[in-house]
């Protein structure tokens, strides 16, 4: 049977209190909404249709040039979540789908695990609509409920519409649904905005369908896959959970965390085998860790590649398309932005390393700065293998230090020094070696 998937991510989110529209925040450095696409794409539906506000109109091209086969329908008035699954029906291919599967933009933590779960039961129980169904640790929310008797659902009622009576129960809807598209497309035309918000609840499907003989289940799932975002606070709450979800997958793989809650990771990090991560470090955008390395505490790292064996730490700063390569030290105080370290490169301590290639058992002294930025443009410094650069030295690029050489302590750069060749103070030549 072949399915298609609606996200619904046409919410205004005036609660955020942002010029940035609500699913573009970022849980995991990632937006939500693409948390929610990863998951639909990984799923291989037929067809994702995504429906949106008038607000996300120059958004779109953003999400195509990372979804390509994403579908738009825009929802120009917020008439409920029944009007805006009208909207993403309009597109003629999505009917011929079997299948719809309802998700929302603002509800990243959704496994893929879970929707493939519900996939495959709902084509097995030969349901006619499934809800995905949840229990929160207490009743202070603003879920609707689940009226259910047996394993059947039938209805579910808006807290807003609750009776006393009715809030004892406290399974939870979701909002996200799996319903066979040919009936999604009939009932939708039966539900009617008799409610305190004049809103087309998607919800009233199920009262309509059950009344008809159809058959309506509910599979449950842990309640924080559904945590919604409705404001900073459960934005917040969200980063919370999605960390702590990170971590443990991480500690299954085997990285050691010293102290788990106090490492920050971004929704693509990556890391290798027998890793240790130590207290207070953050792992930003684009972070690639191989096997056997070591970060120490209070490291900031982004867009950085770290292969094995290497040491960063304490207080480093790795970012701009870093590459430091087998074995290399990185210590305290050093900041590196968009350079290459070869292996067995030492930067112990207290430099900065810009736009710049280091060759392999180079040792950089305490202090070193490459001066990369002339006030127009950025330059490159080239340094070569088996050097040693003295503390306190200013390397101003565009400059290029072929291997063999020694730099002493206190010395600024601002010519080529040829291999071999041992230079103090102001580029003074003192001596040629006679390495080759």
């Amino acid at each position: 049977m072949s399915f298609s998937i609606i996200i619904l991510a046409a919410g205004k989110g005036s609660r955020m209190n942002s010029k940035i529209p609500k699913v573009f925040h970022k849980v995991g450095n990632l937006p939500m909404i693409f948390h929610v696409l990863n998951v639909s794409a990984s799923l291989k539906p037929k067809m994702i249709s995504m429906v949106v506000s008038n607000e996300l109109e120059s958004h779109k091209k953003i999400i195509k040039d990372r979804y390509n086969n994403v579908k738009f329908a825009t929802q120009t008035k917020q008439l409920g979540t029944a009007d805006a699954v009208k909207c993403a029906l309009s597109e003629k291919s999505f009917k011929s789908s079997d299948i719809s599967i309802i998700l929302y933009g603002d509800t990243p933590l959704i496994s893929h695990i879970s929707l493939k779960k519900s996939l495959e039961k709902f084509k097995k129980i030969n349901s006619d609509l499934c809800i995905l169904s949840m229990t929160p640790p207490n009743t202070d929310h603003s879920y609707g409920r689940l009226i259910t008797k047996k394993d059947c659902v039938e209805k579910i009622i808006e807290k807003s519409e609750l009776k006393n009576n009715q809030q004892a129960d406290n399974l939870c809807n979701t909002g996200i649904m799996l319903i066979k598209t040919k009936y999604l497309i009939e009932k939708l035309k039966k539900i009617k905005n008799e409610n305190k918000k004049k809103e087309f609840f998607l919800t009233d499907i199920v009262e309509i369908l059950n009344n008809e003989g159809y058959k309506v289940s509910h599979l449950e799932f842990p309640y924080y896959e559904f945590l919604g975002v409705n404001n900073k606070s459960d934005l917040a709450l969200v980063e919370n959970q999605f960390q702590k979800i990170v971590r443990k997958k991480f500690l299954r793989q085997g990285v050691t965390l010293i102290d788990p809650n106090s490492v920050f990771f971004s929704s693509d990090t990556k890391i290798g085998k027998d890793v240790v991560i130590h207290p207070n470090v953050h792992f930003g955008v684009n972070v690639q860790i191989g096997d056997d390395v070591e970060i120490k505490s209070f490291c900031h790292l982004e867009n950085t590649i770290i292969k094995n064996q290497a040491s960063i730490g304490p207080f480093a700063r790795l970012r701009d398309k870093t590459k430091i390569e087998k074995e290399v030290k990185v210590g305290n105080f050093v900041e590196i932005k968009k350079s290459n370290l070869k292996s067995n490169v030492k930067v112990s301590h207290l430099s900065y390393i810009g736009d710049a290639d280091i060759g392999k058992n180079t040792n950089i002294g305490a202090g070193m700065i490459t001066c990369n930025y002339d006030g127009f443009r950025k330059n490159k410094t080239f340094i070569g293998e088996n050097c040693f650069i003295g503390s306190n030295t200013s390397l101003i690029a565009p400059i290029k230090i072929s291997q063999n050489s020694i730099i002493g302590a206190s010395t600024v750069i601002d010519k080529n020094i040829p291999k071999g060749t041992t230079v103090y103070r102001k580029s003074e030549l003192i001596k040629k070696s006679n390495k080759k």
